[in-house]
């Protein structure tokens, strides 16, 4: 089936299209797209078609996460997409961190909502990313934060105080701590330890250094503190994870 057919019928099958618009009247700058009840891309705006690195629509209409992204990443994509389609409910606002191949971090805000068909059957979802380093001023309250984003994207694998943080945008480590917490609902400390837990996910599939080296690189104390707190965030081990996702 090529892929103008793969979208029409995918079209046809919408009982009401126009949701899908709804989730644009609010959001100016957009990653958008559809699944059907497989995950395959069924539509996307243009921003989205690049960051899956291709140029036009149709090369990314049948294929999933999985050929675009890495495996980790695309696994956590896939479990948001099923708790959609299996239950109904919609996933809005979510902050998330995203990784590139460059090992930046960035936050996401996210969202997908379920789509019916005719008979009231779910057919796939729609969904939205948003970049808060591009947005504009509906993201305002985490723009504020951008310079302690970016000060542990940097610095992540050197020992981080909150204090340092709560400088970068004047304000006491509690008013700080408050703030921070308001806008990404968690703590600071629990910031800095996600993103080198992300960080590491991605060197453990990348590359073959050992797990003992990657700890330190990511500014663990050692191989146990690394492998207790991946195991807590990731649910699995980092030499699991690692076999997991490098075969």
């Amino acid at each position: 089936m090529d892929a103008a057919k793969r979208k029409a019928d995918f079209i046809a099958q919408m009982h009401s299209p126009e949701q899908m618009q709804l989730l644009f009247n609010h959001l100016p700058d957009v990653y958008y797209f559809v699944k059907d009840r497989q995950g395959r891309f069924m539509l996307a705006n243009d921003t989205f078609v690049k960051q899956c690195g291709v140029e036009r629509e149709e090369q990314i209409i049948g294929k999933t996460d999985f050929d675009f992204f890495p495996l980790g990443r695309a696994e956590s994509y896939v479990k948001d997409d099923t708790y959609v389609m299996e239950t109904g409910e919609s996933i809005i606002d979510r902050v998330e961190l995203a990784p590139d191949p460059g090992n930046s971090i960035h936050w996401f805000i996210t969202c997908k909502v379920p789509l019916y068909s005719n008979d009231g059957k779910i057919i796939g979802l729609a969904g939205t990313a948003r970049d808060i380093t591009r947005a504009g001023l509906a993201l305002q309250p985490y723009t504020e934060m951008r310079a302690v984003l970016e000060y542990v994207r940097d610095h992540y694998a050197q020992p981080i105080e909150v204090k340092e943080l709560a400088a970068l945008v004047h304000l006491s480590v509690s008013q700080f701590e408050r703030r921070f917490r308001k806008v990404f609902q968690i703590s600071p400390l629990k910031h800095i330890m996600n993103v080198r837990i992300r960080a590491a996910s991605l060197r453990l599939t990348s590359t073959n250094d050992t797990i003992a080296h990657i700890a330190l690189d990511c500014g663990f104390y050692d191989h146990s503190h690394f492998t207790r707190n991946f195991r807590k965030i990731m649910g699995t081990s980092p030499k699991e994870y690692r076999k997991q996702y490098m075969g």
